[in-house]
C-alpha cells in the first residue's frame, strides 16, 4: 500500500513528523497514495480532505488535537507497526475499518447574469450568514418540495451532513443524523422562524432577499471569500464522497453515541 504524509506545521505534530522523516521518508513523496495520513485534530483532517480528497481514497487520521473525534488515538509505536504492515500490504492481520460519508456541495447563481458560479464543498457543514447578531432574509426551496418558497429572517441557516451533524448543528440543537442515512440536517441560527428539519441529499435552494450587506458562505467554519448579493441564489447539492479509516471504528461509534445522548443525560 502506497501512503502519503500530510505533514503539519503543528507543534504537538512533531513527533509523529520526526518518526516519518525518519522512518518513511517516501511518504512525504508519494505521488499517487492508497491513502492519506493526516495527523492533528479534526480541524486537521478536514483541510487535508480539501486538499486531496481528488485521490478518492481513504484517509487515516493520527489524533494529536483536543478532541480527535475524526481521529484515531494509538501511541506512536503502534502507529509506527501499524503503517509498517500497511506498506507491505500485510491487510490480513489489520483490523483496519473505513466509513463513506458525503460532502455538500455548493455553488452560486447570480442574480445579474445568472451566471452558476463553484463556491466548494463541506465535509461537516455549510453555513450562510454573517456575524451572530446579523440579520438577512431567505427563501428556501427543495427539489423533493419539502419547502416552497420558505421566508425566514435572522442571522443565517446551517445545512449539516450526517457526519458533521455531531459539531455545529448538534450545538444549534439540531439532529445527530446516523451516518451513511443520506440525509441532512437544516437549522435556523436566531431566526423569527422555527427551523428545524431533517431532509434527503437532494438540491436545495437559498435566495438572498436581503439588500442588508455581510452575507458569506461558510464550508467547515472557514469563511470563503466570495461576494453574496441581493438575489443571488445559493445552491446546496450532494458532494463527492469521503472515506475516513479507523484503527479502532468502536471508540469512533462510542463517541458519537455519547453526543447524541447527552439529551437524555440529567
Amino acid at each position: 500500500m502506497k501512503i502519503k504524509y500530510r505533514i503539519s506545521n503543528d507543534k504537538r505534530c512533531k513527533e509523529i513528523n520526526d518518526l516519518i522523516q525518519k522512518e518513511f521518508p517516501q511518504m512525504l513523496k508519494e505521488k499517487n497514495p492508497d491513502l492519506i495520513l493526516v495527523s492533528g485534530g479534526d480541524g486537521a483532517i478536514l483541510h487535508a480532505i480539501q486538499e486531496y480528497n481528488h485521490f478518492k481514497v481513504p484517509f487515516f487520521g493520527y489524533g494529536t488535537g483536543t478532541l480527535n473525534f475524526l481521529m484515531n488515538e494509538l501511541d506512536l509505536n503502534k502507529l509506527k507497526k501499524l503503517l509498517e504492515k500497511l506498506e507491505k500490504n500485510e491487510s490480513d492481520s489489520i483490523n483496519l475499518k473505513t466509513l463513506e460519508t458525503t460532502k455538500i456541495s455548493v455553488k452560486v447563481q447570480k442574480a445579474k447574469n445568472t451566471k452558476i458560479m463553484k463556491v466548494g464543498q463541506a465535509v461537516n457543514e455549510v453555513v450562510l450568514g454573517s456575524k451572530l447578531m446579523g440579520y438577512h432574509s431567505f427563501l428556501i426551496n427543495s427539489q423533493d418540495g419539502s419547502f416552497n418558497n420558505f421566508e425566514i429572517k435572522g442571522s443565517g441557516i446551517c445545512i449539516s451532513t450526517d457526519l458533521g451533524s455531531t459539531g455545529y448543528n448538534f450545538n444549534l440543537g439540531g439532529a445527530v443524523l446516523p451516518l451513511g442515512s443520506n440525509m441532512w440536517s437544516l437549522i435556523g441560527i436566531v431566526c423569527n422562524r422555527y427551523l428545524e428539519d431533517i431532509l434527503p441529499t437532494n438540491k436545495i435552494t437559498v435566495e438572498n432577499t436581503s439588500k442588508r450587506p455581510g452575507l458569506s458562505v461558510y464550508l467547515d467554519g472557514v469563511k470563503q471569500v466570495f461576494p453574496i448579493s441581493y438575489g443571488d441564489k445559493i445552491i446546496i447539492q450532494k458532494g463527492d464522497t469521503v472515506i475516513l479509516a479507523f484503527y479502532n471504528q468502536k471508540k469512533f461509534f462510542e463517541k458519537r453515541l455519547d453526543i447524541s445522548s447527552r439529551y437524555r443525560k440529567g
